[in-house]
């Protein structure tokens, strides 16, 4: 056989270019610190948004503000850290020179390097923020889930890991990651509650409870993130330095506009202090965003109505808010102290408390009530109401007295006891209990 019959391979083409420059992300994501920095944030973050779940009101501005505080206060320090640690690694192991040899850009390596900090805190923080908003969603009496401030929380965590990044680049000192996280941290929290006007300015402020904000804030409190994190990736690593000018000053530009507005930014929604009632004897009556409490808040007021079973003079009425002293009469108003999560009342025994003190105590009256009638009175009223009240040590003939009293009410038929129960709910509004006979 010639030699030109024989067969020659071609030779190989080379393997494509755009499988390598997509290997380096991915390997950079998944392989290092970043994994467990998000496990960390999604942990920090649904550990203290859940721990005083009560608080969040089944309302959706007081659930996205407390995410707000969790994420940034304690995902904002966890992304600069792990940031300012992946910054310093070629300058820990030695391989800075060998790596400025190679054919990409500084920035572009930068910017794989710097990915796993900026990308994880931001998924850890997103997949905390959905678990809870799937919590709440069941139940949440007014309003809708917002998507701008889970966004803008977003940018500012992936700002603080660029801003960390940048850092461990510029200080590669074992100890920088630490102290940077705890400078982070302390600024994070005078920022988010301090009461200055620069407050504003702070990524962590959640604002006014229960106000949300106006639609443009978060997209410029975004920009205001993003700026300085952005000038710092590109002063320390940009072919042209000065571009690194061009963030900072729409940067500087959001920050003003935030900052004039002020107050300006967050708008108290009216509609979610309207009241929702029911039709039920006594009426009870909620805000909007407690809605989903209402069965629970009936569940005490029934608690405290059977004790009184139809006593003249009691109350018709409670609703949620106002201030006790313009209620008419008839009317007890109340708060939901305890907080309100999923439809359950974090303290029912509080507010089963609140309304027997607001049914049976004279302590709002100007005057005090003194004598030995009036405190057996109040004790045994009290005590029927199964308030649980402890009576004073040193005071032994007026806490027989007390006993005594508790005992013929609880003796009476129900006909004697209810009327002398009227008898003093009219000594309660007319502040003289010790006018009232004993039982």
């Amino acid at each position: 056989m010639s030699t030109t019959d024989t067969l020659v391979s071609p030779p190989q083409a080379p393997p494509a270019a755009a499988p390598r420059a997509r290997r380096a992300p991915r390997t950079e994501l998944l392989r290092g610190y970043g994994p467990w920095t998000g496990v960390a944030v999604a942990g920090g973050v649904l550990v203290a948004v859940l721990a005083r779940r009560y608080s969040l009101g089944d309302s959706w501005a007081v659930l996205h503000g407390s995410l707000r505080e969790a994420g940034l206060l304690l995902g904002g320090p966890l992304a600069l850290a792990a940031g300012c640690w992946q910054g310093g690694r070629e300058r820990r192991r030695g391989t800075g020179d060998l790596l400025a040899s190679a054919a990409r850009s500084p920035l572009r390596r930068a910017l794989v390097a710097a990915l796993p900090s900026m990308v994880w805190p931001v998924l850890g923080y997103l997949t905390a923020a959905g678990l809870c908003l799937a919590l709440v969603l069941p139940y949440a009496s007014y309003g809708h889930p917002s998507w701008d401030r889970p966004a803008a929380d977003a940018v500012a965590l992936a700002a603080m890991g660029a801003l960390g990044f940048a850092a461990g680049r510029a200080l590669p000192w074992r100890f920088t990651a630490p102290l940077l996280a705890v400078a982070g941290y302390l600024l994070l929290g005078i920022g988010a509650y301090g009461e200055s006007g620069a407050t504003v300015l702070s990524p962590a402020y959640a604002g006014p409870p229960g106000d949300a904000p106006v639609w443009w804030a978060g997209p410029v409190a975004a920009v205001w993130c993003a700026g300085p994190a952005a000038a710092a990736l590109l002063a320390g690593h940009a072919r042209r330095r000065v571009i690194a000018v061009l963030p900072l000053v729409v940067a500087v530009a959001a920050a003003s506009v935030l900052y004039r507005s002020d107050d300006d930014l967050w708008r108290p929604d009216p509609a979610a202090s309207a009241l929702v009632c029911d039709q039920g004897t006594p009426t009870v009556c909620v805000r909007a965003v407690h809605g989903s409490a209402l069965p629970a808040v009936r569940a005490v007021v029934d608690r405290i109505d059977a004790r009184l079973d139809g006593a003249p003079g009691a109350p018709v009425r409670y609703r949620e808010g106002g201030s006790p002293e313009t209620a008419p009469p008839g009317e007890v108003r109340f708060q939901l102290y305890g907080g309100v999560f999923r439809g359950r009342l974090g303290d029912d025994g509080m507010l089963y408390r609140d309304f027997v003190y607001a049914v049976s105590s004279t302590a709002p009256c100007e005057r005090n009530q003194v004598g030995a009638r009036a405190h057996a009175n109040e004790y045994a009223a009290q005590e029927w109401l199964r308030l649980g009240r402890p009576l004073s040590p040193a005071d032994g003939a007026g806490n027989r007295l007390a006993r005594a009293a508790a005992d013929r009410l609880r003796a009476m038929t129900p006909d004697d006891r209810r009327a002398w129960l009227g008898r003093y709910l009219a000594g309660v509004r007319a502040c003289d209990i010790g006018g009232v006979p004993a039982p």
